[in-house]
Formats: structure tokens, sequence, C-alpha cells
């Protein structure tokens, strides 16, 4: 594990179409365009992770925009970052968590930093993923502690 220097703490924020704009799109009734460059589409279903108090990696993709489905109703949370940040100049400070009331669809934009979506407490939390069938390959990952000295901590 490597030690930080100071903590940053990121408060809940809820979830709206203006304030999630950066990161992505709540998906509504209108069609939405998703977009994979190379290859295709899969998807699963995903038991989300609860969440922890502190966020030690982020990822993104720049290769394809990712969805998400709700399919039981319980709430869950979004840690998303600026797709406009460079691993280099990754600033935690512009980390935010949002609270999805679990019944609204969204996207994670193209190069997006985001992790998956965690569950709230001890409840078992279902999401159909849709995502780019090369996420592994093109996938960049940031440790937050190498990286930028710091710890990311959710104020739970």
């Amino acid at each position: 594990m490597t030690e930080t220097a100071r903590h940053v703490r990121v408060q809940i924020e809820q979830l709206t179409a203006e304030a999630f704009a950066p990161f992505g799109v709540i998906v509504d009734e209108s069609r939405r365009l998703l977009h994979c460059d190379p290859g295709q589409y899969t998807a699963r279903v995903m038991t989300l992770e609860p969440i922890k108090p502190t966020i030690r990696r982020i990822n993104r993709h720049p290769d394809h925009i990712q969805l998400f489905v709700p399919l039981n109703g319980r709430p869950f949370y979004l840690v998303v970052a600026p797709a406009t940040m460079s691993a280099a100049g990754f600033d935690p400070a512009k980390v935010r968590v949002f609270l999805n009331d679990g019944t609204r669809a969204f996207t994670f934009g193209v190069d997006v930093w985001h992790i998956a979506p965690r569950a709230i407490g001890g409840e078992e939390t279902t999401v159909i993923n849709v995502q780019g069938s090369r996420q592994f390959e093109c996938q960049e990952d940031l440790d937050f502690g190498a990286t930028t000295g710091v710890a990311v901590e959710v104020a739970l």
C-alpha cells in the first residue's frame, strides 16, 4: 500500500442531468447514440461492490461510452472525474460522487475517469453494464497514492 501525504474529502451530490453533464448523460425516453471505436459492445449483469470510504484507484476508456441500467431499484453511488485531466495532471479534488436513486440509467462519456458504480451498504444492487468489448485493452488506470500522493475519501 502506498502512503499518501494528504486526503481529499468528497461530498456526495444528488444525481441531476445538469450536474452530471460533464461526465455523461442521464438516459431518458429519447434515443442515445453509443460510441465504440473500434470493436463492438458487450452487455452483462453486474452485482455492484459496496462503496468503501477511501477510493484508491480510478480508470477511463478512450474508445467507448459505457451505459448502465439499474435493475432492482436500489440506490447506488457514481464516482467520476473530468475527462479533460491527464493522468500526470490528475487533481483528486475534482473527483465527484453522485447518488443515483436506483431508477436512472446513465452513461459514462468517452475518457471520463470513473470507477464501477458502488452499492450502498450491504444491499445487493444489480445493473446491466453495456461497454466496449476491448474495455481491458483500452483502459487507463490511475493509482491516487502513487500518482498524486493523495487519498480520496468519500463523506459517507
